[in-house]
């Protein structure tokens, strides 16, 4: 039963944060975990927001949730900077 909490805020809180913006230069490849195929797409695809990222082919809610992790690492290493 708490697993199915967890992961409906893990979903509330993804669908908060899709508008949050990509980087341009943002580095796929250092997103551990990530198969080689999805850092190959995305990199290519270039989304702007996690939003668009949601949409390129193969994309996993696992994926998102990796994404949105080194994104929100970035953005804490770049306040305390």
């Amino acid at each position: 039963m708490q697993i199915i909490l967890i992961v409906k805020n893990l979903i509330s809180r993804r669908s908060k944060d899709e508008g949050l913006k990509i980087p341009h230069d943002f580095d796929y490849e250092a997103i551990e975990g990530l198969s080689s195929e999805l850092r190959m797409k995305l990199s290519r695809a270039r989304p702007i927001n996690l939003s668009q990222a949601a949409k390129v082919d193969g994309i996993t809610p696992a994926a998102l949730l990796l994404l949105l992790s080194r994104l929100k690492k970035g953005q804490r290493q770049r306040k305390s900077a």
